[in-house]
Parts: structure tokens; C-alpha cells; sequence
């Protein structure tokens, strides 16, 4: 196999005497938000401050692998194996660069950065550096023709997705967008519009990409193979163990790192933690601030000083965070054995249930200063029933979208850990429940959602989550706290085999012990309202009193009862009973 790679830059690339063709073949152009999201964080990530200015700086993105002997300079065609998706990424951004240039009348700087979409052969022909097939003309002329035609409309789902990538860039730069977010990064450093333009330009052009070039497709994809294999790359967490243990190097006479991240990899050994890249994320959210799995070993050695001292400390927090988290993830009543307790057990398992992880960062803080007697136990009902409550109607019944609420947490975990006394802990405890009542769902939004949980023995989606909610209905009807069921079968009143639409519904269902449920079955109402009697279960009793007139239970009476059983939860579970 031949074949030439070398490392060069974006500009280089560009400015090559090369047209770069993807084939018809390839998969169309597929970017969409968080890879123009990514991308653009890592470009301002990569400026630089130099002699008090801001530069631009190399970074490098990948792989640019092509077909096409690179010593032939007759001609300039090059087959893109592999690349295309930030090759064409760039054609965009540039476009959306000459218009802004030429917007404020920098017209010799938007025909230079046009030059990178389309240049000219020696003898003064134009060509474009691009090539794309598939999405033909809309990609040529929407984005590569100097002067745009704007009436082009997005036909396929790739040009929709090219059409986005041009507006998020737009967007990006424009004057008050960019200013403002150079400014957040870098304070005290003043730009004019037109420098930032350029700045941004120059750091595109830094890229650098491992040019690599083949006399065949079937070199070509070999190299691309490797160059993507799906072995197991380091994960950031495995890069900064290893930055740990470079400092932390004595294991005379005991490795005392070697052990400690033992005992952090053996909270994960059964599975009582999702993955030790996830906890890390959410520990680091808990304590340094917000971000995200690809910047987690820049951040690490942004904030965590490179000394034996810095190193030891951390990696303490890292195994105690480590053994909070197993109890968070996968809570177990074995860990909250004391009744005072219990709330911590049900608030960590229903939460479980939910799905709900954006949580956790707050939940290591709390664990943390709990630890420490910082906040009072009241202090602690008090927010984790909130939370318990918060998401039961925001991601369990009502499917709520929860933008924002990771970044929410992060901040609450860290102040809640700058607090020094009780005081301060109770003040951003109640802070954090006013927050959150803002993002809450009103009643007829979650009544609605509310009505449509089901189960049944084909249906088993909802089955956790109606278990959540007949233990609930079932400890508001007890009044007190002292009885908890454990353990129950779901009697669906209206027998399953009736084949009825809401058979189904969280109004058709009660807790039984599953011996009773057995014995029922599928008898008439009437008889099963006098096995209902004999139940241990308030919520059973209570049931009976109210329909002891009821003759037929039908659909009328079930959707009533799942309003009922709706405005219980979201009113009464509101108001915090400890």
C-alpha cells in the first residue's frame, strides 16, 4: 500500500491547487446542533491570548484521507474518503463569513475568504474547492456562489441540514453574539466587529488535519478503517487517573493512590454506578462548575494544581463523591437503615425510577455537607421531597424537556458547599425549591398526562411508575407515616380480560395483596368489592366506602377516579409533610 500522509492545515488544504470531490456515494452531509455546537466551542476554546491580543491557534480535528495521486499536478481532483462532513462544515462557515464581511463593507476581505470556497487554476479558470453531488444546485448556489441566491429553498432533509448549519453560524456571528461571548472568555480584551470576524476566520484556518493521500479507493478505506477502528480509546477519566498517578508515584510502603482508585473502580464493579465517566461528569458538575465529557481532562488541569498535596486531595473527594454516588444511582434501603432516614431512601429510589440523572450533582453536594452536619434534617426533607415531587410531575408524568436543569443543579450543588453554617445551607435550600417551582407544570397539563398512564400484562411501560403512585396514594390515605407497603400486586378492577380501552388506566388499578388479586381474578364488581374489604390496604378501604353505592364500574368512573387520584398527587404531594 502507498500512501503519503502529512500534517496541514485547513488553510493549507485550501489553498492547494485541489478540488476536493465527495462522492455520490458517500452519506450526505449529516451535522447537525451539537456537532456545530462542539465544533464551535473547540474553535473558541483554541484562541489564544498573546502580547495582551487575541490569536488564533492550531487545533487539530482529524483526518482528511483522499484518493488521487498527490504528484500529479495536471489534475487537481481529489476523492474525499474521509473529512467531507468538516470539509463542507467549513464551505458553510466561510460562506456565512464573506457575506458578514461584505454586511460591513469589507469587501476586499469577503472576496479573500471567498477564495477558500472557489479559487482559480493557473490559467485564471474558476473552480470550486468543494465538490458535492447530492445536494445539487441548492449547496452551489445557497452557499458556495459568491453572490447568493437567497430564494433557494432546502428540498432534501441533507439541504435542510446544510440550510441550519449556514443560520447557526450566522447567528453565531453575528455582532452582538460574537462580541458578547469573546468578551465572556476572554474579559479585558476589546475587538472590533470586523476583528472578531477575522479572529474567527484565522482559527478556522489553523485547523490542522493529518493529510493523507492513496492511488485507491480500496487503500483509501483500508487507511479510513484504522483511522476510525472501534477499539477502546482512553476515556478522559483514564487520561487523568494517569495524570494522578504520574505525581501520586510512591508505592513504598503502600500505593496508596493505586488502592484508593481500587476502592473508586469497585463502587462501579456491581454496577451500583452507571459508568465511571458519568460519575466523574457529575461529581466535577457538583464542585468545579459545568461542562462537558470532551473538556473534562482540560478542566482537570485548568483547576486542579499539579503538586502531590493538590493531587492527594482530590483524589480523596474523588473516593468518598465515588461512594455517595453508588448509593445515589442505585439507592438501597440497606444504606439508610435508621427511620429518620427513610425520605433519603425514597426520594434516591423514586428518582431511580424516573429516569432522572441531571439531579445528581446537587444530590453529591447535599450527601456532602450532610456529612459534615452542615444543614439541618428538616432542611434535608424538605428539598429531597421537594425534588421527589418536582420531577414525579416534570419528567415522570408530564415528559417535560429538561433544558437548563443540569446547569441549575451544578450551581446549586456548588453553593450550597461554599455554605459554612446551617443558615446559609437552609437560605439556598429554599432558594433552589423557588427555582424549580418556576420551571413546574401547571394541573391541567399533568392531569392530562396524568390520565394516560397505564398498565396492564401486554403494557408494562408504566408498571415502576404506577407502582410509584398507588405507594403514594396508598401513604396519603394512612394519614401517617408509620405503615409503608413494600410490596403489592396491581388489581386492574375492571378484569383485563374485558378488553375494555382504559382497562389499563391508573383509575382502573388498586394494591393487593397477591394472594387476594389471585382470589379475584375476574369476578363481578360486586363480589370484588366484598374481597376488597378484608384488605390491609387504607387506600382498598377507602375505595369501598366511596363506591359502596356503585353497582356497574365502568369507563364514566374510572376516568373520574384517575382525576381524583391526579388531584391528589399533584396538590397533596406538594405540601411537604415533614
Amino acid at each position: 500500500m502507498e500512501f503519503k500522509a502529512q500534517p496541514r492545515t485547513i488553510r493549507d488544504a485550501l489553498t492547494l491547487p485541489r478540488r476536493y470531490v465527495i462522492p455520490r456515494f458517500q452519506r450526505e452531509y449529516s451535522w447537525e446542533a451539537e456537532e456545530l455546537e462542539e465544533l464551535w466551542d473547540d474553535l473558541l476554546d483554541s484562541i489564544k491570548i498573546e502580547n495582551n491580543m487575541l490569536v488564533a491557534s492550531e487545533y487539530f480535528i482529524g483526518s482528511l484521507v483522499l484518493v488521487g495521486d498527490d504528484d500529479d499536478t495536471r489534475n487537481i481532483d481529489r476523492q474525499v474518503v474521509d473529512g467531507q462532513q468538516r470539509l463542507m462544515t467549513f464551505t458553510v462557515a466561510f460562506s456565512v463569513l464573506s457575506q458578514l464581511f461584505k454586511k460591513i463593507e469589507e469587501e476586499k476581505l469577503s472576496e479573500i475568504v471567498h477564495n477558500y470556497i472557489i479559487g482559480e487554476d493557473e490559467n485564471g479558470k474558476a473552480y470550486t474547492k468543494v465538490v458535492s453531488e447530492t445536494p445539487k444546485p441548492f449547496f452551489q448556489y445557497r452557499i458556495q456562489r459568491k453572490d447568493i441566491d437567497f430564494t433557494q429553498l432546502p428540498k432534501t432533509k441533507e439541504e435542510e441540514r446544510i440550510l441550519a448549519a449556514y443560520v447557526f453560524f450566522e447567528n453565531k456571528l453575528e455582532q452582538k453574539n460574537i462580541l458578547k461571548e469573546l468578551a465572556a472568555r476572554f474579559p479585558g480584551q476589546e475587538l472590533s466587529y470586523g476583528d472578531a470576524l477575522k479572529l474567527f476566520r484565522d482559527q478556522i484556518l489553523k485547523c490542522k488535519v493529518i493529510y493523507v493521500t492513496v492511488k485507491s479507493f480500496e487503500d483509501a478505506y483500508a487507511i479510513f478503517e484504522v483511522l476510525n477502528a472501534k477499539g477502546k480509546d482512553l476515556s478522559p477519566v483514564d487520561i487523568i487517573k494517569n495524570s494522578i498517578f504520574s505525581i501520586l508515584d510512591e508505592t513504598e510502603p503502600v500505593d496508596t493512590a493505586y488502592n484508593k482508585w481500587g476502592n473508586i473502580r469497585g463502587y462501579m464493579a456491581d454496577g451500583r454506578v452507571d459508568d465511571i465517566v458519568t460519575f466523574y461528569r457529575h461529581f466535577w458538575l457538583s464542585k468545579y462548575g459545568l461542562t462537558q465529557n470532551r473538556k473534562l481532562v482540560n478542566e482537570f488541569n485548568k483547576k486542579i494544581r499539579k503538586d502531590q498535596d493538590s493531587y492527594q486531595t482530590f483524589l480523596n473527594e474523588l473516593e468518598t463523591a465515588a461512594s455517595d454516588y453508588a448509593k445515589i444511582s442505585q439507592p438501597s434501603s440497606l444504606f439508610w437503615p435508621q427511620p429518620e432516614n427513610r425520605i433519603i431512601f425514597e426520594t434516591l429510589d423514586a428518582l431511580n425510577t424516573f429516569s432522572v440523572t441531571q439531579v445528581r450533582s446537587f444530590l453529591l453536594a447535599l450527601l456532602d455537607i450532610r456529612r459534615k452536619g452542615l444543614i439541618k434534617h428538616s432542611e434535608i426533607c424538605s428539598i429531597l421531597e421537594f425534588i421527589q415531587y418536582f420531577h414525579f410531575v416534570f419528567n415522570a408524568v408530564c415528559s417535560e424537556r429538561p433544558s437548563g436543569l443540569e446547569r441549575r443543579y451544578s450551581s446549586y450543588a456548588r453553593k450550597l458547599r461554599a455554605s459554612t453554617k446551617k443558615e446559609e445551607s437552609a437560605s439556598c435550600i429554599h432558594e433552589l425549591i423557588s427555582v424549580l417551582k418556576t420551571s413546574l407544570p401547571d394541573y391541567t397539563s399533568f392531569e392530562a398526562s396524568f390520565i394516560d398512564i397505564s398498565y396492564t400484562s401486554e403494557y408494562t411501560r408504566d408498571k415502576r411508575l404506577v407502582q410509584y403512585i398507588l405507594k403514594k396514594v396508598e401513604s396519603y390515605a394512612g394519614k401517617t407515616n408509620e405503615m409503608q407497603p413494600d410490596s403489592f400486586s396491581i388489581e386492574h378492577i375492571l378484569p383485563e380480560s374485558t378488553k375494555n380501552k382504559v382497562v389499563g388506566c391508573i383509575g382502573n388499578l388498586l394494591p393487593l395483596g397477591i394472594d387476594l388479586n389471585s382470589k379475584l381474578d375476574n369476578k363481578s364488581f360486586a363480589e370484588k368489592m366484598k374481597g376488597y374489604e378484608i384488605s390491609q390496604y387504607q387506600s382498598v378501604k377507602d375505595f369501598v366506602v366511596h363506591y359502596h353505592d356503585v353497582t356497574v364500574w365502568d369507563e364514566k368512573l374510572i376516568l373520574q377516579r384517575a382525576r381524583e387520584m391526579a388531584m391528589t398527587m399533584y396538590y397533596q404531594n406538594s405540601l411537604p409533610k415533614r
